[in-house]
């Protein structure tokens, strides 16, 4: 009588050893993505996605969706989601 017992308690254990344990998916870590570049040209300035603007006498512009980027006094460009473009020799460095 216990030798089936000794069998089915050692298949158990054989089968619970063969089971996947669940594991934790891994953590995706996003990339810093690189810095966007609005691109003086001559009186316009090129967009990141090729868009070219041409700034009013306060040095802002409209976008193609109608919003504004105003410029601020220290140089850079304020977008209308709040976020600043750093001046750069050739343009602006955005987030």
């Amino acid at each position: 009588m216990s030798k089936p017992l000794l069998t089915a308690a050692a298949c158990a254990a054989l089968l619970a050893a063969c089971v996947p344990t669940r594991e934790a998916p891994p953590v995706v870590q996003p990339q810093a993505s690189a810095a966007k570049m609005i691109i003086r040209d001559g009186g316009s300035l090129v967009l990141p996605d090729g868009t070219r603007v041409v700034p009013d006498a306060a040095g802002g512009f409209s976008l193609p969706n109608g919003d504004y980027v105003q410029r601020h006094r220290s140089g850079a460009l304020i977008l209308p989601t709040g976020a600043r473009c750093a001046p750069t020799p050739s343009g602006y460095r955005c987030p």
